[in-house]
């Protein structure tokens, strides 16, 4: 049963030969003698390096993989990690452990109290159970646990272990199984549609990344928060100064709360061009300006935590992109940018100032439309009356004027008092209380607010988010890019120089929120972190990575051979059962050697050396009140052992005793 759950876990974690030598390992106890005396020692030995090769896979994987999925990541290893603990208690000559061996307090009080002569309650388990159990969780977290085959190959092996367990009635457990199996998928199907709806109609925030729609908090009352944890971190290469802001995408459509591309799709995404150049491929996001000079514009060194389609935060008018470990760089026309990493952890090169913009022309009259509840409001035109845009000569004393309104007469908060307006109804929109009676909200109540008001004054603009580079760590000589400094502003249209700029209409104050003084336990995770990810990226270097693998190989192949030198030293074999079977004396059977048949479903097999009626007598808790067993067992042992003929009523007592405890196993 071991080997073929071990099978389902290879097959269901991507694993299948690693599955296949360890249901080798584990069954091939059936089919060789060789045995060793493991004793506690053993056992606690076994123990102590199943718990440094568990510690050390841990940090391992969480060194060389996503924090959040290292857990689930090293749960799906459990099966290899306890193998040492499953070895000593399949190939030795004892069939139970004591759970001392897993506690060296315990272990301590155990030797003192053999030291000292004092009696001492040992309480044994078989450790196969356990790796049981360990092994299937290790199959729910697999990569393939989501196919079809999943849920029948765990209802079987449950049944399976049941019935192993219980063998008298194996038929009632069908329809048990049938009732979980229907459970269970019940409820999968539930958590999909959980999932489903928490995903579309209750995710906020810039931390939920959609190309699509970005679901603002406009007209959500409560405070703001963000995760203070770095998201990603820039060195600068070339050039001195650092963008102010890196987007990670555009939006054109206000729907009153949320930001949509009603023209975005997945097909609209389109592969990045390559072009080597000096030996050095880059990813072009403006093909039409690269030349040989392209590598004198300024560059910065781009390093954090990425996903499968994660967004490139890019500045404005990033030029390209080097260096990347992916599968795959897409653009949309709005100028998102989307990775494939080969890595959950990526280190590339952006260079920037190319001049133009990844995005394209403004896309008429759709980045001028305005939200009708919005324009039946009329405020939008009035502050664009009262400041006079329509009439300055220029963009940028427009964008001017503006900046030092919202200056001058808002305030940034992150505690937020609005509640949504209905548009169906009289009561104003959320826009519009921030823009006449509350004037303090967060970014994405300036960045909406100025790309509305500068569409009614006819300049294209659209609703962008990312993050403001506004920490610097001195000592490293790196820019600290955290949750907490998610922001959103506008891209704005200037025909002029036909390009999109950046304009944030955020008040500056902002920036003293978004780097709060950092707690013990953040300079910590940071340290961590970075820890985490300067290591996954120097590994990953292609000289250190054969370095790496090569050490790691040669010290796993050292303990290995130590391990394998060890236990060949100390080996054993036991007498095959055709040896036991071939003793050529009398043997005398009773009425009670009928029962083994049906006890064996009950009991499991005779350990080696065990007694039969040692062996049967492990059925007195399972009928308990009934001195039968008791009576059934003297008697047979006096028939087979006793050199004295038995009396003639023993034969007649025992078959109607064995009769009885036939019927009471039977109903159980």
């Amino acid at each position: 049963m071991l080997g073929t759950t071990l099978l389902f876990w290879g097959a269901m974690t991507g694993r299948p030969l690693l599955g296949l030598m360890l249901a080798l390992l584990v069954e091939a106890r059936h089919w060789t003698a060789l045995r060793w005396d493991f004793g506690e020692r053993e056992f606690s030995r076994a123990w102590q390096l199943t718990t440094v090769a568990v510690l050390l896979a841990t940090v391992l994987i969480w060194l060389d993989g996503n924090r959040y999925t290292a857990l689930p990541n090293m749960l799906t290893w459990l099966p290899p990690l306890l193998v040492p603990m499953q070895f000593v208690q399949g190939y030795g000559l004892r069939d139970a452990m004591p759970t001392s061996v897993f506690s060296f307090l315990a272990r301590r009080r155990h030797e003192r109290n053999l030291r000292l002569g004092l009696p001492e309650e040992i309480t044994e388990f078989n450790f196969g159970n356990i790796y049981f159990v360990c092994v299937l969780i290790a199959a729910t977290l697999g990569n393939n646990a989501y196919s079809w085959t999943f849920l029948p190959g765990m209802i079987i092996l449950c049944g399976w272990m049941l019935v192993h367990r219980n063998q008298t009635r194996p038929w009632l457990l069908l329809p048990v199984l049938a009732l979980a199996g229907a459970m269970a998928l019940l409820g999968e199907k539930a958590i999909e549609r959980a999932e489903e709806w928490i995903g579309t109609a209750t995710a906020r925030g810039p931390s939920r990344f959609d190309p699509k729609i970005t679901r603002t908090h406009i007209g959500w009352s409560g405070t703001v928060t963000q995760s203070p944890e770095i998201e990603w971190r820039l060195r600068l290469v070339h050039g001195k100064t650092v963008p102010r802001l890196l987007r990670k995408a555009s939006y054109q459509q206000f729907l009153g709360t949320n930001w949509t591309n009603t023209r975005s799709t997945d097909e609209d995404f389109e592969p990045l061009e390559s072009r080597p150049v000096s030996g050095i491929d880059y990813d072009l996001l403006q093909p039409s300006e690269l030349n040989t000079e392209f590598r004198n514009l300024p560059a910065f060194e781009l390093r954090g935590s990425a996903f499968e389609e994660s967004p490139l935060p890019l500045p404005g008018d990033a030029a390209a992109v080097s260096a990347f470990a992916h599968d795959g760089l897409e653009r949309d026309p709005y100028g998102t940018v989307r990775i494939y990493p080969q890595h959950s952890v990526i280190n590339g090169l952006v260079f920037w100032k190319g001049g133009t913009n990844p995005e394209e022309a403004p896309v008429l009259p759709d980045d001028l439309r305005l939200p009708n509840a919005e324009v039946r409001a009329g405020v939008l035109q009035e502050i664009v009356d009262d400041l006079r845009l329509e009439e300055l000569p220029d963009l940028r004393s427009k964008l001017s004027a503006l900046q030092a309104w919202f200056g001058r007469e808002f305030r940034y908060s992150r505690r937020l008092t609005i509640s949504r307006g209905n548009y169906e109804t009289n009561k104003p929109t959320a826009i519009d209380q921030f823009l006449t009676e509350v004037r303090a909200g967060h970014c994405e109540y300036f960045a909406t607010s100025a790309a509305l008001i500068l569409r009614t004054a006819g300049i294209p603009a659209r609703y962008a988010t990312g993050f403001a580079v506004a920490e610097k760590d001195a000592k490293r000589n790196e820019y600290i890019i955290r949750g907490t400094h998610g922001h959103a502003w506008c891209r704005v249209w200037d025909n002029a120089n036909l390009q999109w700029v950046d304009f944030d209409a955020t008040p500056p104050d902002w920036f003293g929120n978004a780097t709060p003084r950092p707690t013990r336990a953040q300079v910590f995770n940071d340290w961590l972190q970075r820890l985490r990810e300067d290591f996954f990226v120097w590994r990953n270097q292609p000289g250190n990575r054969i370095a790496v693998s090569l050490s790691m190989s040669l010290v796993g192949a050292a303990l290995a051979a130590f391990v394998f030198f060890r236990l060949w030293r100390s080996r054993r074999r036991i007498e095959s059962r055709s040896v036991v079977e071939s003793y050529a004396g009398t043997i005398v059977r009773t009425p009670l050697h009928e029962l083994e048949a049906r006890a064996v479903k009950l009991l499991g097999h005779r350990a080696p050396g065990e007694s039969f009626a040692h062996w049967l007598g492990r059925l007195r808790p399972l009928l308990p009140d009934d001195e039968s067993l008791d009576e059934a067992i003297q008697l047979h042992q006096r028939m087979r052992f006793d050199p004295h003929p038995a009396p003639d009523d023993h034969l007649p007592r025992l078959r109607r005793l064995v009769n009885q405890l036939d019927g009471r196993i039977r109903r159980r």
